[in-house]
């Protein structure tokens, strides 16, 4: 990311906490990318892409073909709230380009971005995932994306569901537990 790149330093980047309480507590503290990244503390991600600003996030976006690249919905919300788009598959093959390392970006922030995505590390396989949620046509969006790493084999998921009740207390674990349901029928987990 260039010389913006430069002034994240690494996944020890602190953002101070404003004086805004918000619904979440895990987000009412400072935050580093790590901390953010586990609690998916919007608020640090609005102001990174502050930082970044809106014509060089478009270029990133561009030249890591993610989804339709669309930043109109504002530099801060655009992934939450604006008409960015991706599919499933198109997050598949995103996923495929990071485990591959063949993203346009350095090898130090790809691999600090694997380090950060560590879900689950057990003796025999490892899952490097994040969650997702956002809001389109008067739906909750909520994702689960990444891939699991076990024997030298990569499996790779993207799990993408809907909700028309925002008071669904169930739908921010479902978006995980689906996907290690199906990686246990599969029998891809067990020993």
């Amino acid at each position: 990311m260039g010389d913006k790149e430069k002034s994240f330093k690494d996944e020890n980047f602190i953002i101070p906490l404003d004086s805004v309480i918000r619904r979440i507590p895990a987000w009412n503290k400072d935050q580093n990318l790590r901390t953010a990244f586990k609690n998916s503390t919007v608020w640090y991600y609005q102001q990174l892409a502050r930082r970044v600003g809106g014509e060089e996030m478009k270029y990133w976006l561009d030249k890591a073909n993610y989804g339709n690249a669309d930043t109109s919905g504002g530099i801060d919300k655009f992934w939450l709230s604006g008409d960015l788009r991706i599919s499933p598959e198109q997050q598949i093959e995103f996923l495929k380009r990071l485990h591959d390392n063949t993203l346009p970006f350095s090898q130090r922030s790809i691999d600090i971005v694997k380090n950060i995505m560590i879900a689950k590390d057990t003796l025999g396989y490892v899952v490097r995932a994040k969650t997702g949620w956002g809001k389109q046509d008067n739906k909750e969006i909520g994702w689960y994306v990444g891939y699991l790493e076990i024997n030298n084999k990569v499996y790779y998921f993207a799990n993408c569901i809907q909700t028309a009740n925002s008071e669904n207390k169930d739908f921010t674990r479902a978006r995980i537990d689906i996907v290690y349901q199906i990686l246990d029928e599969l029998k891809i987990t067990k020993k």
